[in-house]
């Protein structure tokens, strides 16, 4: 549900009625999804389009509009996981980041404030601060904001990612954070 918040959209097509969509360009993470899915019950197909791949379903859930007030700490924290796969950032190569540099950083990024509100809001009930959401960028409006130093080994302690080249660049980033 996350994810979807990033790297996808709902639409209702003539043929297919309501489908929820996700775009990337690492099949193996839309497949990460598609096993999900089908893990609870549902139906995902994969397929390339230009330089794309899209992954379709019509599993109600992600169908439904969320309360992510609703959900137990565990669906929040894999909500804020998926969101982290599709609209998360870390350094591409965090091990060849000094460690005594401020750019050794998590963040999360989106046009839409409301979104990382709600993220905001699961990471610090689960014991992680954040830095200040703010908007930044002069032609393309967007919003950001950090997780806090003291709080980034805990982040990826915690949020178990399913992108599977964020997967690698977390492993590195915990362990340049425990060189510290």
């Amino acid at each position: 549900m996350g994810a979807l918040q990033g790297d996808g959209y709902i639409y209702r097509g003539k043929s297919k009625g309501l489908v929820a969509v996700f775009t990337q360009k690492n099949r193996e993470w839309l497949e990460n999804i598609e096993k999900v899915i089908e893990k609870n019950l549902g139906n995902a197909w994969i397929f390339k389009q230009r330089n794309i791949n899209v992954l379709e379903t019509k599993f109600r859930p992600l169908l439904e509009k969320i309360d992510s007030d609703k959900l137990s700490k565990n669906e929040k924290l894999e909500y804020v996981a998926g969101f982290f796969d599709a609209e998360g950032g870390i350094p591409k190569n965090p091990g060849k980041v000094p460690s005594s540099t401020p750019h050794l950083y998590i963040q999360f990024v989106q046009k839409d404030p409301e979104p990382l509100k709600k993220v905001i809001k699961i990471l610090e009930d689960s014991g992680i601060e954040c830095g200040k959401l703010h908007e930044y960028g002069r032609k393309k409006k967007c919003w950001r904001f950090f997780v806090k130093a003291n709080s980034r080994l805990k982040f990826v302690k915690t949020i178990k990612s399913r992108h599977p080249e964020k997967i690698v660049r977390l492993q590195k980033f915990r362990n340049r954070l425990l060189e510290r």
